[in-house]
Order: C-alpha cells, then structure tokens, then sequence
C-alpha cells in the first residue's frame, strides 16, 4: 500500500468516524496493515492528520483542470465548476471539519487557506477566459467577483438557510447558477447562454 493509499484511505475513516475517534491503531487495523508501518511513514496522529488532510485538499485541486480546457468556453467551464461543487457539498463531512477545527487548529486554518485559494484562482481563470471570449462583462473587478463567489458557496454550505438535500435539487443549483452568472456575462454571453440553456442545467 502507497503512502497516497494510506493518506486516501484514513481522511475516508476521519470523514466517516471524525477525527478525535480515530487512533493509529484504529487506523492500521481498518487499513489492514500494522502500527509499525504506519509508524515508518508518520511519526505521530498530528504529522497522518495533516498530510490526510492536505492530500484531501490538493486532490480536489485536480478538479481544476476544467479551467484549462481548450474545447470548452467559460459558460460551460463554470457549469461544469457548480456540477463540482454541488458533489463537495454532497461530501461535506461536519464531524470532521469540527474535530480538525478543535483539536488541530493549525491544520485546520491550512486546510482553509488551501481550499480558498483553490476556489479563488479557479474562478479568476474562468473570469479572465470569459471576458477575452466576450463572454463575460469587460468591466467586471475580477479579484472581487471571485471573492463574492467563495463567500456565496461558504454560506451555502455553513449557513444552514438550504438543508442539503435543497442545495442537490436540480431547482436550487439552476437558480444559483443562474444568479451568477447572468451578473457577469456580456451581450454576446446572454444570447449564447439564451440559446444553450436546455443543456446548460445539472443532470
């Protein structure tokens, strides 16, 4: 088993059981391996949380690559993008985030920072393509359209104003979508997303 594995294999554990529950014995047994491996490649809980949960983080990062498409223009990036987003939530552990929050706080404040800079550098990209292709309003303050959408789908998820189960349904992610991105998108950007609405939608 790869260090990757092991990493993969306990943040599922933390996700499921939380994190304070989960000792490194516990770890080695569901992972079918013993303490001293385990022990060969993390010298304690502390150094196995936080790379579990950096290599959470960075993996959602690949996700990204939606970004850097050539075939696709920036409507069908962000619609692909919200389509991400909407699984993050539906993966969305509480016990987990509250435990790394207690009881490692420095991690926690990484595993933000990571995550919010992710969100934010994926959403400058689109941005920036969108306005080149005419797609997107010229005039649009790039750094605070992106910081506005980081603090829209925080509050989507941390608020509790939609339950889960509302923030899945096809109505709820059609109005958010919608709301975004008829604020940014030019005349040319409308009429194409006029035309292309039927298959812009989440299925």
């Amino acid at each position: 088993m790869t260090k990757n594995e092991i990493l993969d294999k306990v943040c599922n554990l933390y996700k499921k059981y939380g994190i304070k529950s989960i000792t490194m014995d516990d770890a080695a047994r569901h992972l079918g391996i013993s303490k001293k491996t385990l022990y060969q490649h993390f010298s304690d809980k502390t150094e196995l949380v936080k790379e579990a949960v950096i290599n959470e983080v960075e993996s959602k990062q690949k996700n990204m690559i939606i970004f850097n498409r050539q075939q696709t223009n920036a409507i069908e990036d962000i619609l692909d993008y919200y389509k991400i987003q909407v699984k993050l939530i539906l993966d969305y552990k509480p016990n987990f985030v509250y435990d790394l929050k207690k009881y490692y706080p420095e991690i926690y404040q990484t595993y933000i920072k990571i995550k919010r800079e992710n969100i934010i550098k994926g959403t400058k990209h689109n941005l920036i393509k969108g306005i080149k292709e005419g797609l997107y309003r010229k005039n649009l303050d790039v750094d605070i359209i992106s910081r506005l959408l980081l603090m829209r789908i925080e509050g989507m998820i941390h608020s509790g104003i939609f339950s889960t189960e509302e923030l899945l349904s096809p109505v709820v992610f059609t109005e958010i979508f919608n709301y975004h991105l008829y604020g940014i998108v030019s005349g040319k950007g409308r009429k194409y997303f006029e035309q292309h609405k039927d298959k812009l939608t989440l299925k």
